[in-house]
């Protein structure tokens, strides 16, 4: 295994790669297999972080965050691809299990708060006992441009959140489900409360009662998503393309779809 602690442990590495200069703040991460890649841009802080890769041949990107840190615990096994995008907002912890060569993405101006939960697949096989097969398959979980997730929320395998979209304290998404752009989903399993809204990031702990007074209006339409040809994306079709490709052209990849295009609607989801 090897394992970095601080900045001088990543030119000990021989099997594996850290590419970028991150800050690492009472933080580790746990190689125990080889040929992955944990990439990070600048002004990316890993504090309080714990970062696991238990197997061969995954990719982690981080880009620059808006509070500088990213604390993660981060699980991530054979062939697994981990992409975060830039100026998300993260209270420690977030707890995140990628397995059976599955991918999570997370888009940019992200909410995340503390003890949300992201899984690709579950703990253990099931199978119909009638055929034998199996039943509760692996799959990877997309995260729209601004999005809030809210404390202790519970997001399973294959969920896709648009861009937008609210998910609420303690609510559970469950597998394969698709959370529109713009709307409020609460509950277990979640269900929409409200449709066609949108969230600012202020954090409403700091207004004085003029900042209350000022907030009931709001002029802009940034934060509303739709459809757009040719600009949002096919994330199924994407998700197949980055599972057939080596690591470096993973890499190569995310960058030139995720991290170089900044269209608005690309995420977005009806």
């Amino acid at each position: 295994m090897e394992s970095i602690k601080s900045p001088n442990d990543i030119k000990k590495l021989n099997k594996n790669e850290i590419i970028g200069n991150p800050q690492i703040v009472n933080s580790s991460i746990n190689f125990h297999g080889e040929n992955n890649i944990l990439y990070c841009e600048g002004n990316v802080k890993l504090s309080g972080a714990q970062i696991h890769f238990k197997g061969d041949n995954s990719l982690i990107y981080l880009s620059s965050s808006m509070n500088n840190q990213y604390p993660l615990d981060l699980y991530v096994y054979n062939r697994c691809t981990v992409f975060f995008g830039r100026d998300n907002y993260m209270s420690y912890p977030i707890h995140i299990n990628v397995q059976e060569n599955q991918n999570v993405f997370v888009g940019s101006d992200c909410s995340i708060g503390s003890g949300v939960n992201i899984r690709t697949s579950d703990a253990h096989p099931m199978y119909s006992a009638k055929t034998k097969q199996r039943v509760n398959f692996p799959k990877s979980v997309y995260i729209g441009d601004h999005v809030w997730v809210g404390h202790l929320a519970y997001i399973s395998k294959g969920a896709h959140l648009g861009s937008g979209s609210i998910v609420d304290n303690y609510a559970f998404v469950p597998s394969n489900a698709r959370v529109s752009s713009n709307t409020l989903n609460i509950g277990n399993p979640i269900q929409i409360n409200q449709k066609d809204v949108f969230f600012t990031k202020e954090f409403i702990s700091k207004y004085t009662a003029d900042d209350t007074l000022n907030s009931k209006d709001y002029k802009s339409n940034i934060y509303e998503y739709e459809f757009v040809n040719k600009e949002t994306l096919d994330i199924n079709r994407i998700d197949n393309i980055i599972k057939g490709l080596s690591i470096d052209d993973r890499l190569d990849f995310i960058q030139k779809l995720f991290v170089r295009n900044k269209r608005k609607n690309r995420f977005f989801i009806k």
